[in-house]
């Protein structure tokens, strides 16, 4: 089986009502169809609101066998400084057992903000490492360079965290392997504000990521990459260049317009 895991960030956008979902499609049907294409999704929505256990037993219900959801901790813990995120933590790995007994449990990902800093936020990195139990594969990502130091790195490798390696305009972290894994996020700006087609050229930065992972991450047998909307306009269809470029089988996007059990979409119908 392939190294990569390749998806994209979210899966329940209405402007793909017609470019990947058939026109129609409620969105109810969006994971199951969506499924139908890619092997791994990366939960955007975790991030301003935890999962409720119903919705994450719908997830698996509506996946196959072996697809694996990665995870944003809610936002609570990564960007708010009141008090709570501890519990708001507890919850949400409790709940994700959920996921992890149906075998469908990727990285949980701690994103903090660009202002994140090392001088201010060593000690909360630290607690989240140590807080978060090893039997969940974590990625961080960090934005601000303040933090592409060898006491990070050594932070990380301890508690056997991938560094996220984003492709996004003012971050470019080190390409460290710090884990058992390598995350990777093509993010890009917010200028798009439509996502039913390729907008720009993206090309460059998957190539640079791809001798990324060819070099330094070589050793590493399990990568996990995701596009978001923003970065080349339009999800799938990045995704799709991503593994053209990896020279990975390019997914069917196809897949997720036909009726379950139809092979082939017939287009002339």
């Amino acid at each position: 089986m392939s190294r990569y895991w390749l998806g994209c960030s979210g899966w329940a956008y209405d402007d793909w009502v017609g470019p990947f979902y058939p026109p129609g499609t409620p969105p109810g049907e969006f994971l199951e169809r969506y499924a139908r294409v890619f092997r791994t999704v990366e939960v955007d929505s975790s991030f301003y609101r935890p999962p409720t256990p119903f919705l994450l037993r719908r997830w698996a219900d509506r996946t196959p066998d072996g697809f694996r959801f990665a995870l944003k901790v809610p936002r609570e813990v990564t960007h708010s400084k009141e008090v709570g995120g501890e519990e708001v933590l507890a919850r949400f790995l409790e709940s994700l057992a959920i996921l992890r007994n149906r075998g469908k449990l990727g990285p949980i990902v701690l994103q903090f903000p660009a202002s994140f800093r090392a001088d201010r936020g060593a000690a909360t990195l630290d607690r989240l490492l140590s807080g978060i139990p090893e039997e969940f594969l974590l990625a961080v990502e960090l934005r601000h360079r303040s933090w592409w130091t060898e006491a990070t790195r050594r932070a990380l490798e301890a508690r056997r965290a991938a560094l996220v390696w984003s492709v996004q305009p003012d971050a470019t972290p080190p390409p460290w392997v710090t884990g058992p894994f390598l995350y990777a996020r093509f993010i890009g700006d917010r200028a798009l504000e439509k996502f039913d087609r390729i907008q720009r050229d993206g090309r460059e930065g998957i190539v640079a990521m791809r001798e990324r992972f060819e070099e330094e991450g070589r050793p590493v047998e399990v990568v996990f990459a995701f596009s978001n909307n923003h970065y080349m306009g339009f999800g799938p269809g990045t995704t799709s260049v991503v593994a053209e470029v990896l020279g990975e089988a390019k997914p069917d996007l196809t897949a997720a317009a036909r009726t379950a059990g139809q092979s082939t979409l017939d287009l002339e119908g």
